[in-house]
C-alpha cells in the first residue's frame, strides 16, 4: 500500500470526512509529507481544510500552543495531529489541542506517525478491525478480572469494577470523540492491579526514541505494581541503567505519573511485527499497560495526569475471569 492510500483511508474511512466538514491538520518537519498527503485527501472531500506546521511558530519544544492553531481547532469538525512527540510538549501543546478539538469535532491523533506506518497499519482493512474490536469490547464489558502472564516473568492481575471500556476501532464519525490512528485497541483505566510486568516490547513517549525493541529484548524492564491507595509502580529493575533511570525520572515527574492509568489490548490483526513506534505498536495484538494519564475524557476514571507512558508486552497469555482468550499474544476467540 502507498502513503496516498493510507491518507485516503484515514480521511474517508476512519474519519468519514464529508463536504460540510471543517478540517484542521497539524504537522511538523518530520511529518510534513504525511500532513500534506492528508490535506490532499481531505480537499477531495471538502474545500474547508486548514494546515499548520508547528516549526513556523517557533523552535521546538513550544512553550504553549499557538493561538491560531487552538482557535482553528475549536472551530473544526475534524482534526488530525501528525507532529512528533517532543519532550515538554504533552501538557503545553498536545493535550490543549485535543481538548480544543473536541469542543465541537472529532479528532485523529497520529503523533510520531511515519510513512512506513501510513503504508502498513494505516492502510489496513478498518471494517474488519472495527468489527473485531467492537466484538472484544462487548465481551470486556462483562469481565471483572484479567490475568496476564508471559515467559519472561510477567504475572499481573487487573480488576475492573464500574469502569468504562473504550473501543478504538479505527472508525470515528462522532463529535466529541478522539482516536489514535493507526487504530485497533480496547482499553480502560483498571480499578485495581497487582503483580509484575516484564516489558520487552516497546516504550512510549520520547524514551522510546532512545531505547528500541532490540534494547528491551536484551535487557527487559521489570515493573512491580502494587495497591498503595491506587495501583502504581512501586519498584523497577533493568540491567540497562540508562534505560532504567530514564523511566524512573519519567515516573517521578508527578505523584500520578506512577499510577496505572491504562490497561489495553491491541486488536489490529493486520500487524505482523513491532516497528519501534508506539502509535502503531500498542495496536499490535497483545497487552500494553500505561502509567500516568488515564485518558479521563474517554474512560471517566475520575483523575488526570500530565504524563502518559505506554509499555508493550509480548508473548502474553491472557485470561478473562479464568477463561483463556489469548496465547502467545494470539487471540483464541
Amino acid at each position: 500500500m502507498s502513503l496516498e492510500e493510507g491518507c485516503e483511508v484515514a480521511v474517508n474511512i476512519c474519519m468519514g470526512v464529508k463536504e460540510h466538514d471543517r478540517v484542521v491538520i497539524v504537522s511538523d518537519e518530520s511529518s510534513e509529507k504525511i500532513g500534506l498527503g492528508l490535506r490532499k485527501a481531505a480537499l477531495e472531500a471538502t474545500p474547508r481544510v486548514r494546515y499548520f506546521k508547528l516549526e513556523l511558530y517557533g523552535s521546538r519544544p513550544l512553550n504553549d500552543i499557538p493561538k491560531a492553531v487552538i482557535e482553528a481547532a475549536k472551530d473544526a469538525t475534524v482534526t488530525f495531529w501528525t507532529a512528533k512527540s517532543i519532550k515538554g510538549e504533552l501538557k503545553t501543546v498536545r493535550q490543549p489541542f485535543i481538548k480544543a478539538a473536541l469542543v465541537g469535532g472529532r479528532h485523529a491523533h497520529m503523533v510520531d506517525v511515519t510513512e512506513a506506518i501510513m503504508e502498513s497499519g494505516m492502510a489496513a482493512n478498518y471494517e474488519e478491525i472495527s468489527k473485531f474490536t467492537l466484538d472484544l469490547h462487548d465481551r470486556l464489558k462483562k469481565v471483572k478480572e484479567i490475568r496476564v502472564v508471559n515467559e519472561l516473568g510477567t504475572d499481573v492481575t487487573a480488576r475492573f469494577e464500574t469502569v468504562k471500556w473504550v473501543a478504538s476501532s479505527g472508525i470515528n464519525h462522532s463529535p466529541g470523540h478522539w482516536i489514535n490512528l493507526p487504530s485497533g485497541e480496547v482499553f480502560t483505566a483498571p480499578t485495581e492491579m497487582e503483580g509484575k510486568i516484564v516489558v520487552d516490547g516497546v516504550l512510549g513517549e520520547y524514551i522510546g526514541e532512545r531505547f528500541k525493541h532490540k534494547d528491551l529484548l536484551e535487557t527487559p524492564l521489570t515493573v512491580d505494581i502494587a495497591m498503595k491507595g491506587r495501583a502504581q509502580a512501586v519498584d523497577m529493575d533493568c540491567e540497562n541503567e540508562e534505560l532504567l533511570n530514564e523511566v524512573k525520572e519519567y515516573l517521578s515527574l508527578n505523584e500520578c505519573s506512577r499510577w496505572v492509568g491504562e490497561f489495553g489490548l491491541g486488536t489490529n490483526l493486520h500487524l505482523t511485527e513491532l516497528i519501534d513506534n508506539m502509535l502503531q505498536d500498542e495496536k499490535f495484538p497483545g497487552v500494553h499497560v500505561a502509567f500516568g494519564d488515564p485518558i479521563q475524557s474517554e474512560t471517566f476514571a475520575g483523575w488526570t495526569c500530565p504524563e502518559h507512558i505506554d509499555m508493550v508486552l509480548t508473548h502474553c497469555d491472557v485470561w478473562f475471569d479464568g477463561k483463556k482468550i489469548m496465547e502467545d499474544s494470539k487471540y483464541l476467540m
